[in-house]
Parts: structure tokens; C-alpha cells; sequence
């Protein structure tokens, strides 16, 4: 197998990044939905939902990198041994001599991957299961990162204290409030009544006692 060092960097560095995005959205999306709020309203940047994906989906990046070198073992190990050929020529055995495709093929000119193909089959199939089973990994964490949130969520609705206390500086009214999240734009907030509502973050106003809590 032939490596062309930077092609490989870029194209690792993108995967994790989409990776990384991809898991912050859908953290913000079961979070968020949770509350009847829709992430896009808030504006979040790409960077806020690499950063969050990064903290809320880093042990799942994990255990599909572990996941990555155990399969990249494992095909070493198959490709080294030539497991492949031992494997068609085990399989081939089971086949009827007569039910055999011919072994000369007539092919088209500069046709010589039908040839590897047919030749590495086993291979190829072997890729192939390794990549749908990474794939299925992947979703799985995604599916993992969304429950999460929702729990997450679930405990916030239940106790709203956990949640930074805020004030909003343009309303008179002292309904105690509580920051759930802030976008570029908008930030979701929600009072003792269970009701969210959206403000703009200059108008936001961390109040004092908040700190109290940390320093005691």
C-alpha cells in the first residue's frame, strides 16, 4: 500500500474535523430540541461546533481511532499472510468444477483491474466489511452523542439551578432566568416557569450570585 504523506494528513485532518462538526451538531440538536429550540436560530459558528464536539464526542473520536488500528492490523495481517489467496482458493473448492467461471477471460484492451480484481476478490471484500463496519461505528457514536444531550437536557429541565442565573437588561420584570445556551446572535434563555425564550447576548447579564456558588 502506497502512502503519499500530505494527501493522507489532509484528508485525516478533514475527516476528523467533519467528525468533530458533525458530532457538535447533533449534541446542539438533541440539547437544544429538548427545549422546542432550533440550533440554527442561534446562529452557531462552525468553530463553536468543532470546539463542542470536540468536548462532548472526544471519547467516541476514540474508540473509532482504536477501532481504525485494530482494522488496519487486522488487514495487515490478512495481506502479509496472503490470507486472501488461501481464502479464494478454500472457497473456490466448494464450487463445482463445471459451475467455474473460465480461468482466461477475454477482456478489453487496458481492462488489467478486472484481472486484480478477480485475483484479490477476498481483499476487496475485506475492505469493504471493514469500511461499512467503521461507518456503523460512526453513526453509532453519533446516536450515542444525541442521547447523551438529551439526558443532559433532561436534567437541566428538572433542575434548572445547574444553569447560570441571568438577568436581561432592556426588561424591567425581575423573573429570575437561566442561560441555557448562547449562539452569535441569539442566546436561549428559560425562567422558573419553564418558559424559553430568545435575547440578544449584549442584553444578557450574569448575575453575581453565580460566582458566589463557585467561590463557596
Amino acid at each position: 500500500m502506497k502512502f503519499n504523506f500530505s494527501l493522507d494528513v489532509a484528508i485525516a485532518l478533514t475527516l476528523i474535523t467533519v467528525f468533530l462538526f458533525t458530532s457538535g451538531q447533533i449534541y446542539l440538536n438533541g440539547y437544544l430540541g429538548y427545549f422546542l429550540v432550533d440550533p440554527i436560530a442561534l446562529n452557531f459558528s462552525v468553530q463553536d461546533k468543532i470546539y463542542l464536539g470536540f468536548f462532548k464526542g472526544i471519547n467516541q473520536f476514540l474508540y473509532l481511532c482504536t477501532a481504525c488500528l485494530i482494522m488496519f492490523f487486522l488487514r495487515y495481517i490478512f495481506v502479509y499472510f496472503d490470507l486472501a489467496k488461501k481464502l479464494d482458493t478454500k472457497l473456490l473448492s466448494y464450487i463445482p468444477k463445471n459451475e467455474r467461471s473460465p480461468e482466461k477471460v477475454l477482456r478489453i484492451h487496458n481492462s488489467q483491474q478486472y484481472d486484480e480484481l478477480d485475483k484479490n476478490y477476498s481483499a476487496v471484500v475485506i475492505n469493504s466489511l471493514l469500511i461499512l463496519a467503521l461507518l456503523w461505528g460512526t453513526f453509532q457514536a453519533f446516536i450515542y452523542i444525541e442521547k447523551k444531550s438529551k439526558i443532559v437536557a433532561e436534567k437541566v429541565m428538572n433542575n434548572l439551578d445547574v444553569l447560570p442565573k441571568i438577568k436581561i437588561e432592556e426588561q424591567s420584570d425581575k423573573t429570575v432566568r437561566y442561560l441555557l445556551k448562547c449562539g452569535s446572535t441569539l442566546c436561549a434563555v428559560i425562567d422558573e416557569k419553564k418558559n424559553v425564550s430568545m435575547v440578544e447576548p449584549k442584553n444578557v447579564v450574569y448575575l453575581s450570585s453565580n460566582f458566589d456558588k463557585k467561590a463557596s
